[in-house]
């Protein structure tokens, strides 16, 4: 029972961190950079690509049985029912970004893909997550213990397949591998 109510009160430190970084973090986005939106009760995540752009996986839906979303390119200002947003990186302390030139190219390549979307399973922040780290995480479906569903991530590494190779998206050479945790974290 103790273990419940710690989970709980950590879901609530990792909200109110997010709310805190929404609110308060002026950082000026550079392209590669994830985009915190502060919505009505949640949180919505996208990857910036450039002039005043990102690209998110996104409502409208484009079919309702099953739930799917089409994953845009949109100004940031235009995205609709956003309270405040923000740059947060706020996985880079536990996992080494790709290359700048390559986030940004693999957001664009999905613009327009239709995925299914499943709040818990498969939402904005694992495909924004995805995006920039090549590892799907979602801290608010995770304060839940909810895991990303594996046919998405098959899904988007099938498409991403498509246009990686070493040119883009390798890591820089004095950084850890992408796909595993910084081992300086991890003492």
């Amino acid at each position: 029972m103790a273990n419940f109510f710690k989970k709980i009160g950590d879901g609530f430190q990792g909200i109110t961190k997010d709310i805190d970084n929404v609110l308060w973090n002026k950082d000026k986005p550079m392209p590669g950079d994830m985009m915190q939106f502060q919505m009505p009760g949640f949180q919505h995540w996208g990857i910036y690509v450039g002039d005043g752009n990102v690209v998110h996986f996104s409502w409208p839906a484009v079919s309702h049985f099953p739930l799917k979303y089409a994953v845009r390119k949109e100004k940031v200002k235009d995205i609709k029912g956003v309270l405040a947003s923000a740059v947060y990186n706020k996985y880079d302390q536990d996992y080494v970004p790709l290359p700048q030139r390559c986030v940004i190219k693999r957001a664009e390549h999905m613009v327009d893909k239709v995925m299914r979307y499943n709040l818990a399973k498969a939402n904005c922040e694992h495909f924004a997550t995805m995006m920039r780290y090549n590892i799907p995480i979602s801290g608010q479906a995770e304060r839940f213990n909810f895991d990303v569903d594996p046919d998405f991530v098959e899904e988007l590494r099938g498409w991403l397949a498509e246009i990686d190779d070493q040119k883009y998206c390798t890591s820089s050479p004095n950084k850890s591998s992408t796909y595993e945790m910084n081992p300086m974290l991890e003492q």
